[in-house]
């Protein structure tokens, strides 16, 4: 468990920090509050924040609050404060802006670790219910609610004039695969075809079905182009086996390329396009977007 302490006073940091050492914790303690929240902002590693309130520049109140705000509902982190003031009061004010949890001080060691055996529990929990409400039970990757949060992610980090490409990926004829070998076959194919696409592709999403979206952050329509020819030919190429059969299947793209002035939706709208123009034209083939096809190199 990776534990940030946030506290005035050396003393109690390193009183704290040996306890917690000793039963195996990560440790990293902060007089500076700002600094504190900097770096749990940075390290996503960050399991538990054990704060006091009386802290300099921002206010023990105000760190809880802002280190809730910076995590969201994208990562687990648990908020112990600790205070020296047993009021009903102070116990409100700390849960209210966003604490888990409060111990008074001078912290006794006992009752700490039974906190932090409690946190740990519940930040399991936690971060299985956020890898069942970002993960495509089938597949393992990406569901399309991830997706569509990651890449407004990326959006943000895009400079003006940076490129990123997204692409639809569908597989040809899927309801005859179903048909002919049934629904098991068919989930085994749009398993495989996700691991065989995220072989190539950094970012893999299943937005249902047998449809897909991949992510190529930094390359253009045409360089993303190359490396979906490769998933392409290692979908086509893949011997899939049922019973005593063995088959292929094939797969068509739609590619597209996304700017920062525009919303993610436009730019999944002219892939598939792209994508259609590529199942009309005899389908196991790449389409880009017609706009990124006439624009200069």
């Amino acid at each position: 468990m990776h534990v940030v302490i946030v506290d005035p006073s050396r003393v109690v940091q390193q009183k704290l920090a040996v306890e917690l050492e000793e039963t195996g914790c990560r440790v990293d303690c902060f007089s500076a509050s700002d600094l504190a929240l900097q770096y749990v902002q940075q390290a996503r590693s960050v399991d538990v924040v054990l704060t006091s309130l009386e802290l300099e520049p921002i206010p023990g109140l105000e760190l809880c609050w802002s280190l809730r705000t910076i995590v969201g509902e994208k990562r687990p982190l648990h908020i112990i404060v600790m205070s020296s003031n047993s009021s009903e009061r102070a116990l409100a004010e700390a849960l209210d802006c966003g604490a888990d949890d409060f111990t008074l001080k001078p912290v006794r060691r006992q009752e700490m670790m039974a906190r932090l055996r409690a946190a740990n529990r519940i930040i399991t929990m936690q971060r299985q219910l956020i890898a069942l409400a970002q993960t495509d039970e089938l597949t393992g990757v990406m569901n399309r609610r991830a997706f569509l949060s990651l890449m407004e992610e990326k959006r943000r980090e895009l400079a003006p004039g940076d490129n990123l490409t997204v692409c639809l990926l569908d597989i040809d004829r899927f309801k005859k695969i179903n048909d002919t070998y049934g629904h098991d076959v068919g989930d085994m194919v749009i398993t495989k075809v996700a691991e065989l696409a995220g072989e190539e592709a950094p970012i893999v999403a299943r937005l249902g079905g047998e449809e897909y979206a991949l992510a190529f952050p930094v390359l253009d329509c045409t360089e993303s182009a190359r490396w979906c020819e490769v998933i392409r030919e290692s979908i086509s190429a893949y011997p899939f086996a049922c019973k005593d059969a063995t088959f292929n299947i094939t797969c068509s793209i739609g590619i597209s390329a996304w700017h920062t002035d525009e919303p993610l939706g436009a730019a999944l709208k002219r892939a598939d396009v792209a994508l259609m123009e590529a199942k009309q034209s005899g389908r196991d083939q790449i389409r880009i977007e017609a706009r990124a096809e006439t624009l200069p190199a």
